[in-house]
């Protein structure tokens, strides 16, 4: 028995592949329990199928325009997500609730937007958020600071430069440069990573090929997402391997840093302040109506 169903109006929009399914809670009452619909409609083969699902609110701060929540496809709470935050950003402008420039808070983070270009009759624009500062995670000083190597004894990764390096920017990645990203047996290490046990509340991972010369400053990225498995980009993802390869010597932090994922191409900018932004194109691709128990509605 399916129980009564209600129709859940929904919108998708995606930052370089990495796509999410939006509700207006502006119009809308929210969800009783996001995390399980996140489930339900993140399936690619029973609903409308995502990496997650993100909530529109009114602001509850002063200052922003609206709150953000993100929940990953297995249901658990993200507490950053750039993607979704572009994207947001997105729509908030082009339906009328923000101009070029405004802030949204997600969790305890209010997080600076700035519309670059808008084609509000394409459902695109190109939008830049404020990431802010990596956590503090040595005793080194710089963006050394930032990142903590961290040692994987029993996970072999084909064509290691260097031990990985563990990045928090709210929300925990670890990032492993190799010679090769083909060579990397992806499907069995991705999940592998992400729930070892030297990290409890398990990390994203990324795979992460330098191009050559460096002089592009760009990396090209495959990604692992805690909660969501593969996706095609990460926004924070991008943001954790710019400051990881900055703090190696891979690349350089004075110019933007090009991070090229299976989705897209996302732009780091890292200021001398470790202050970070993340650049890059959001779309909208459809709006739709799936139907969801009514009980699960307040």
């Amino acid at each position: 028995m399916r129980g009564r169903m209600s129709e859940l109006q929904y919108l998708r929009m995606h930052g370089c592949g990495n796509d999410y399914v939006f509700l207006d809670c502006f119009q809308n009452p929210p969800p009783q329990d996001p995390a399980a619909l996140s489930r339900f409609i993140s399936d690619r083969h029973r609903a409308v199928g995502s990496d997650g699902l993100v909530l529109m609110l009114p602001s509850d701060v002063p200052t922003a325009v609206a709150r953000m929540r993100m929940f990953n496809a297995d249901g658990s709470e993200g507490s950053l997500c750039g993607n979704a935050l572009r994207c947001m950003a997105m729509w908030l402008h082009q339906s009328g609730h923000a101009g070029p420039a405004f802030q949204i808070v997600m969790a305890e983070r209010l997080i600076g937007v700035q519309i670059v270009h808008s084609d509000p009759d394409c459902r695109r624009a190109v939008v830049r958020i404020d990431v802010g500062r990596p956590a503090v995670l040595s005793a080194d000083s710089g963006v050394r600071s930032c990142v903590r190597e961290q040692p994987l004894a029993d996970v072999a990764v084909p064509g290691l430069q260097g031990l990985p390096l563990h990045v928090s920017l709210g929300n925990p990645h670890t990032v492993f440069f190799v010679q090769s990203i083909a060579a990397v047996p992806f499907e069995q290490l991705g999940p592998r990573i992400e729930r070892h046990a030297a990290f409890p509340d398990r990390t994203n991972v990324e795979f992460v090929e330098i191009s050559r010369p460096s002089a592009a400053n760009q990396a090209t990225v495959r990604v692992w997402e805690r909660g969501s498995g593969e996706t095609l980009a990460c926004g924070s993802g991008a943001c954790a391997v710019a400051v990881a390869a900055v703090a190696a010597g891979h690349l350089q932090s004075g110019l933007p840093i090009s991070v090229q994922m299976a989705g897209g191409l996302l732009r780091v900018l890292m200021s001398d302040e470790l202050e970070l932004q993340l650049e890059g194109l959001a779309e909208e691709c459809c709006r739709g109506t799936v139907l969801w128990p009514r009980d699960s509605f307040e």
